[in-house]
């Protein structure tokens, strides 16, 4: 059961970064509309910010991945 919690754990961090980039790009957006601030952002920041979540969402597949197979292994014990 520690492997599904090391997994689970994993997971939990993973899905945090990517909340936590997709709150950048929409405070970033935001700015617009408050006060009249230009975004700090350019679209290659967009671009990387975006990049960067998809490659932590494709990880976080992977470990759901390996975190099914443990499960799968202790339900055949």
């Amino acid at each position: 059961m520690s492997n599904a919690k090391h997994h689970i754990d994993t997971l939990e961090s993973r899905i945090g970064l990517m909340a936590t980039l997709a709150n950048m790009i929409n405070i970033d957006r935001m700015r617009d509309g408050n006060e009249g601030e230009a975004p700090i952002f350019t679209d290659h920041h967009y671009g990387a910010l975006v990049e960067a979540i998809e490659i932590v969402a494709e990880s976080c597949y992977g470990e759901l991945g390996q975190l099914d197979d443990a499960f799968k292994k202790e339900v055949r014990k």
